[in-house]
């Protein structure tokens, strides 16, 4: 088969919050386009040198503009080698979102991943690899309720419609469940593909999801899918080996945006806030480490993400003699007892810089009376506030706010990833320094 070959565009790679000479006017034109559809802006106009430059922000990604490719990297690993830069940031990344819960990572895929031209063909070579392995071993299926008129009775003869549609009298109006393919699960993953299909321009990938679309044929593909329909797919303990997958297709669905010039030649962008990766993986990396990372008072504690299962609301709102509470509170991370009424620690992760100029390190005034709220409403004694490591600070931080009139305390603390995740050394000192703020935060706490 011959697969449709796209021209080579040039990569630019740009780490958070660098610099890029102004575009030409048709990049510019789709650069626009993609921010209104998104309503992310992308890079702010910024002067360096008495030129105007467009600046990265705080969004990780990839987009493309016609010939021209610009790769966004968190800065998050740092070495006197920018191409060593580049790899290790990008290894971190894929961590991260593994963590987080949005792909798996074999070792068998670690050699397929440095022959990818960026990391959104990353992204998509592991739905692709990880979607074709699940569909040769068991694709999903299940009962589908379908409604048809047929020469036969089968199912549930639905009499009342028959009657209202004479002209079928020789024919059976039913209702009867199928074990099909065509399923909401694999409805978003056919879309999905479609979707990365239209846009890759790596050869291996568009080859895998050729395949896909050839072996998915039967499951219907809608003229759109949304992330929010993702979110209501329900997974159940026999099909739950497709929640990386999933998720990951909710990744794509979120933060994709494609637009097909009448040339061939396509504009899209993939770029998401690394505010949540980071927050994803934090959590993910203590759920999955909490034997080792957890001290003993904190041991025996549940682990609520966004306050799942313990919701409380900041007020009360009487309107036409109704009450109803506003404003609900979604910490990070609670830690609280079985019985869920006892809230030891509570943890909140921000992807910002601190300033040690600053005699409150620089952390804004807003999420400062945020995590008072959480004190206040959870009765905890202990909140943190979690900050990435960045090359601004002399060292790692853990500074302790008193709140005036009470015994709670609000602290601010930094974790270091300025080193290679996907060696087990460094998950491990990382485990070690999240391990030792919760052992200072337990103590203090008593």
């Amino acid at each position: 088969m011959l697969l449709h070959k796209k021209p080579p565009t040039e990569l630019v790679t740009l780490f958070e919050y660098e610099a890029i000479d102004i575009l030409d006017p048709y990049e510019m034109d789709c650069l626009e386009r993609i921010s209104k559809m998104t309503g992310v802006e992308i890079f702010k106009p910024v002067i360096k040198q008495r030129q105007t430059q467009l600046q990265a922000r705080q969004y990780v990604g990839v987009v493309t503009l016609g010939k021209r490719t610009i790769q966004i990297l968190p800065k998050i690993y740092y070495s006197c080698d920018r191409e060593k830069n580049q790899q290790e940031a990008t290894r971190n990344l894929l961590v991260m979102l593994e963590y987080a819960g949005y792909c798996k990572i074999r070792a068998v895929d670690l050699a397929a991943l440095e022959r990818m031209e960026n990391w959104f063909e990353v992204l998509t070579y592991l739905f692709a690899s990880h979607l074709q392995r699940e569909w040769r071993l068991n694709p999903h299926r299940n009962y589908e309720s379908i409604e048809a008129v047929l020469p036969v009775l089968k199912g549930k003869w639905e009499i009342a419609k028959q009657l209202k549609r004479p002209e079928i009298k020789h024919l059976f109006a039913v209702t009867y469940d199928e074990f099909t393919l065509d399923n909401p699960l694999n409805r978003i993953f056919r879309y999905v593909v479609e979707k990365l299909w239209q846009i890759t321009r790596n050869s291996g990938n568009r080859q895998a999801l050729t395949e896909l679309r050839n072996w998915m044929d039967e499951v219907k593909l809608l003229p759109v899918v949304t992330a929010n329909m993702a979110k209501q797919v329900q997974l159940s303990r026999l099909n739950q080996q497709y929640e990386p997958l999933l998720n990951l297709a909710q990744l794509f669905l979120q933060n994709l945006s494609i637009q097909l010039s009448a040339g061939g030649t396509s504009a899209f962008s993939f770029m998401f806030d690394m505010n949540q990766v980071f927050e994803r993986f934090i959590i993910g990396f203590i759920q999955k480490h909490r034997n080792e990372i957890l001290p003993s008072g904190l041991s025996k504690c549940d682990l609520l993400s966004q306050s799942q299962g313990v919701v409380k609301y900041l007020a009360n709102y009487t309107k036409e003699g109704k009450e109803e509470k506003v404003f609900r509170l979604k910490p990070d991370l609670v830690f609280c007892d079985r019985d869920r009424d006892i809230f030891p620690l509570i943890l909140d992760m921000k992807y910002k810089s601190l300033n040690e100029e600053k005699r409150n390190l620089g952390i804004s005034e807003s999420d400062f009376y945020q995590m008072y709220a959480y004190a206040n409403r959870y009765d905890c004694s202990k909140v943190i506030l979690i900050y990435p490591q960045t090359l601004e600070l002399s060292d790692s931080h853990n500074v302790c706010f008193g709140i005036e009139g009470t015994k709670k305390e609000i602290c601010a603390v930094t974790v270091n990833l300025f080193k290679d995740l996907s060696q087990p050394e460094a998950r491990k000192s990382l485990e070690a320094e999240l391990k030792k703020i919760l052992e200072t935060a337990n103590e203090s706490s008593r």
